[in-house]
């Protein structure tokens, strides 16, 4: 199986189910929001959203730790 890297966010609908995951998972705590979920392009790429929803959690996680480093330590 040949994975094609030029497809991967290549259509609007892609790139908005991505950017809408990325936002839940830098301002939600409990997972995506069902009003993320219902959006026409989430439906359409729900795979997209999750894995934003994934890099935004690590970014959220990564800017907390920063944070309270730079704040307790620095």
């Amino acid at each position: 199986m040949t994975i094609k890297i030029g497809e991967f966010l290549s259509t609007y609908t892609e790139i908005h189910s991505f950017i809408m995951g990325i936002y839940a998972g830098l301002t939600e705590w409990r997972g995506v929001d069902s009003n993320i979920l219902n959006n026409p392009d989430v439906k359409e790429e729900p795979h997209y959203c999750y894995g934003g929803y994934v890099l935004g959690t690590l970014l959220r996680w990564a800017i907390i730790l920063t944070v309270g480093y730079k704040f307790f330590l620095g």
